[in-house]
């Protein structure tokens, strides 16, 4: 062997313990990148085909690897629901979430929207149009609904439940369809009990009337009074409560009763104000109430029906723009103007001629501390005249629809809160 080839030979050598040197350093002792940016590279959770689970060995640890969760779009405290008009609403707290289900104005489908996704579900197509309102049964599963008829005048009742197809109706987009049937033409106003499980019917026969008590599911009603007085405006704030207010008009003096619906007896709450508008809380111990103002201009009041006595309630608000806690009763939420508007109280309103920009407040009725919860038109980007206002049973959200556009809305009270 020559020196030359020997040389030849030790280089080599050098060469190839070299090269095993930095692959080892490249295997074993390189620092490892926990970021990751290849593909199928351990602990990035990303898998072409759908494998993202089991362990990964890699300097003597071991890891489970996690799937990528969407970048779904944040959700807004206050969230646009449906931008088309719609007929009435209902909504449902479970363990972990509120959900909440519409009704279409214009061709009746049922909508639905989790709180806490973004995405919307069409649960009925079944074409039922003309729904102006609605109030809804336990589990949001049935609602009675007003319908205007083809003369655009007169006024139809139906009971409607959310049903799986039957099987001459399974070829449909949705996974459900609308079953029901009308109620008597005679009825003109309803409102469902605290407990969504029987509701409160309101009748006009032979010019009087008639009040009755009926399941929900539209089952044997009872009559429970007659009384002259046909125009007035209903709920059912409390189990033992049915609450019935006369029609509010600036030319007349308003009263609010308070009707057993056991007995049909009656009890008069607040009397002789002009343009009276009330609203009950649901333990039936307080009453936000409105009234026709001197100046062109509505005044508001806390009535405590306890003590029979009224206190101002600092804003300045239609008692239609407001709804009471379910949760914490004592608690009201109203949409109050942003600046004052001088009309003729309450009748302006009703028909249309004056509009308002609203704020939404909170009102403790047991020791009148007034809150801002939210400005509106800085997060909505737009006029809201806020009516049908309602919350979830625990009070974390806060429904109400835009009379400008008849758009529906919801607003996160545990973030607008904060």
């Amino acid at each position: 062997m020559t020196r030359k080839t020997s040389q030849i030979i030790i280089a080599l050598v050098i060469a190839l313990a070299l090269i095993g040197l930095v692959v080892f350093w490249f295997l074993f002792l390189r620092p490892t990148d926990q970021a990751g940016t290849g593909v199928n590279e351990p602990g990035t959770g990303f898998s072409p085909f759908g494998n993202t689970g089991g362990q990964q060995q890699g300097g003597g640890n071991t890891s489970t690897s996690t799937p990528i969760t969407p970048d779904v779009t944040k959700i807004p405290s206050l969230r646009l629901l449906s931008a088309t008009p719609i007929g009435g609403y209902g909504a449902s707290t479970t363990a972990s979430t509120t959900f909440v289900r519409w009704v279409d104005r214009g061709r009746g489908n049922i909508l639905e929207v989790y709180e806490d996704s973004p995405n919307t579900t069409v649960l009925s197509n079944t074409l039922v149009p003309k729904v102006y309102e609605s109030t809804w049964g336990k589990d949001i599963n049935s609602f009675m609904a007003s319908i205007l008829n083809d003369d655009n005048q007169t006024i139809s009742t139906l009971y409607a439940t959310i049903q799986g197809h039957t099987a001459t109706t399974t070829l449909s987009a949705t996974p459900f369809e609308l079953r029901g049937k009308n109620l008597p033409a005679t009825v003109v106003s309803y409102a469902s009990s605290p407990k969504k499980d029987r509701v409160f019917l309101f009748s006009i026969e032979n010019g009087k009337g008639v009040g009755y008590v009926a399941p929900f599911n539209g089952g044997t009603a009872t009559q429970i009074f007659s009384t002259p007085v046909t125009e007035v405006n209903i709920e059912w704030p409390e189990e033992n409560t049915i609450a019935i207010t006369t029609k509010g008009t600036i030319d007349q003096n308003g009263y609010l009763y308070f009707v057993n619906p056991k007995t049909g007896v009656w009890k008069k709450i607040i009397g002789g104000v002009p343009g009276l508008s009330t609203k009950v809380s649901h333990d039936a111990k307080y009453v936000i109430a409105s009234a026709s103002g001197n100046a062109n201009n509505v005044l508001t009041s806390i009535y405590s029906v306890a003590s029979s006595t009224g206190n101002d309630a600092i804003i300045r608000t239609l008692a239609d723009k407001c709804a009471w806690g379910n949760f914490y009763k004592n608690m009201v939420y109203c949409a109050v103007p942003f600046q004052p508007v001088s009309g003729t109280y309450p009748d302006d309103w009703y028909k249309g001629t004056l509009s308002t920009v609203d704020k939404i407040w909170q009102v403790n009725a047991q020791t009148g501390e007034v809150h801002l919860v939210s400005s509106v038109f800085s997060e909505a980007k737009r006029s809201i005249d806020a009516y049908n206002l309602g919350l979830d049973s625990k009070d974390n959200f806060l429904f109400f629809m835009n009379k400008n556009d008849l758009s529906f809305w919801s607003l996160d009270l545990v973030l607008a809160v904060k």
